[in-house]
């Protein structure tokens, strides 16, 4: 019997070689849509992602206790 896993497997191999081959013909212009989206699109992703990532240090850096704050609590143990 096939594993549920190599199902998933196969179909995330068949989607990524599909949507490559479906990008690089937006890319190049030989779809209806606008190539200049195709390069546009992936930058907005990459620097939301970059944003994200940003945010998300930011806010773990603000909330974490100080190092002498998690030494006291070692202490009191």
């Amino acid at each position: 019997m096939v594993s549920f896993v190599k199902v998933i497997g196969l179909i995330m191999m068949v989607g990524a070689a599909a949507f490559a081959v479906f990008y690089i013909l937006w890319f190049f212009g030989l779809t209806s849509l606008d190539p200049q989206l195709a390069v546009k699109m992936p930058v907005l992703a990459i620097v939301l992602g970059l944003c994200f990532i940003a945010g998300w240090m930011g806010y773990v850096m603000a909330t974490a206790p100080s190092r002498l704050e998690g030494r006291a609590r070692e202490g009191s143990r």
